[in-house]
């Protein structure tokens, strides 16, 4: 396809929708105005590729359509579960209750436009339902064999289970016929707001980097990095971030090790780094490299985007000594490469 997939990714906390909101106000660019994570995500495409080639066995495939399915009614829910899910996660965090998978929301303008209300589903910006269901009942027609009533014995509680026949494809095969599933949304997005460049900023995306090259060849990646210890303090706000450094730091540096080692099989002219931290001091300058790697005018729409809420050195405050000392021991080798200076 002519359009041009660009995947954004980091640690998390480290600036992937403030890159993409900003990115988004291209004229040639749309960001998907959420994490997408359908591609990366347990049970998404990435999943469903393994399960059915280089990890095939009986029960691996039929598990893998099983678990798609699922995740692709989470995405495009009814408006009824729609709003459940709107409803649950703002009250069950409040009780200590992990709120409903993909319960996400759409925040602000995005290229100009509101797309908030609690009465769409997000997805629904991307593709209309009746084009999604359309797209992912013609992926499922080209893996499922046969299906027919019945389990596997130890499996789960489940009334009417289904089982799903499915064979073993080659690698690039089965890479192809998802391509289109995803390449459908992708196309049907960038249409409807003219782009040519379509962007997912789902921070995950740089653990499977590797993957997103294989699935689009042409595709360019951003990986966006942040002083770790402003990543750590981030984290600790949040309830999958963990409570302290300790719960943090082996996140942190298993995702930005694996990354060190992946970049090294990706052709150097299809990932850019950039820190957060320049793209906030010379918002210009980064922007205008982002144009140049993706072989796109500069538009200076995208300097109406304010990043004065990308604060920079909140660790000082926020963690204790112990954790400065833990993150700088642990992570100091990508603080070294990437210039940022050690506490005294």
């Amino acid at each position: 396809m002519s359009l041009l997939p660009l995947f954004i990714g980091g640690t998390g906390r480290c600036g992937t929708t403030v890159l993409g909101r900003t990115l988004s106000l291209h004229r040639d660019i749309f960001t998907i105005p959420f994490e997408s994570r359908f591609i990366v995500d347990p049970h998404g495409v990435v999943n469903l590729v393994q399960a059915l080639s280089i990890n095939w066995d009986q029960y691996h495939g039929h598990y893998a359509v099983l678990k798609f399915k699922e995740l692709m009614k989470e995405l495009y829910p009814s408006k009824l579960r729609y709003l459940y899910k709107i409803g649950a996660g703002k009250i069950y965090p409040k009780l200590h209750i992990a709120p409903p998978r993909y319960y996400f929301t759409i925040d602000g303008k995005w290229k100009d436009e509101e797309f908030f209300d609690y009465k769409t589903q997000p997805f629904s910006v991307l593709i209309s339902r009746d084009k999604f269901e359309i797209l992912l009942k013609e992926l499922l027609s080209k893996i499922i064999i046969r299906e027919y009533a019945g389990y596997w014995q130890g499996y789960s509680t489940e009334i009417g289970p289904r089982m799903y026949v499915t064979r073993r494809f080659e690698y690039r095969e089965i890479l192809k016929i998802t391509r289109q599933f995803v390449e459908g949304i992708m196309v049907e997005a960038a249409n409807r707001f003219n782009a040519r460049i379509i962007v997912d900023h789902t921070p995950t995306n740089i653990n499977h980097v590797l993957f997103l090259k294989d699935l689009f060849p042409e595709m360019k990646f951003i990986h966006i990095y942040r002083d770790p210890r402003d990543v750590v303090s981030s984290f600790k706000r949040h309830a999958w971030g963990g409570n302290s450094a300790q719960d943090a730091v082996p996140i942190i540096k298993g995702t930005l090790m694996k990354w060190e080692e992946e970049k090294k099989n990706m052709p150097r002219e299809s990932y850019l780094e950039i820190a957060l931290e320049d793209l906030v001091k010379d918002k210009e300058s980064v922007l205008k490299r982002i144009c140049d790697f993706l072989g796109i005018g500069f538009d200076v729409n995208m300097l109406k985007m304010d990043l004065s809420k990308s604060h920079s050195g909140r660790w000082k405050r926020d963690l204790s000594k112990e954790e400065i000392e833990l993150v700088e021991r642990e992570l100091g080798w990508f603080m070294k490469e990437k210039g940022y200076q050690f506490s005294e």
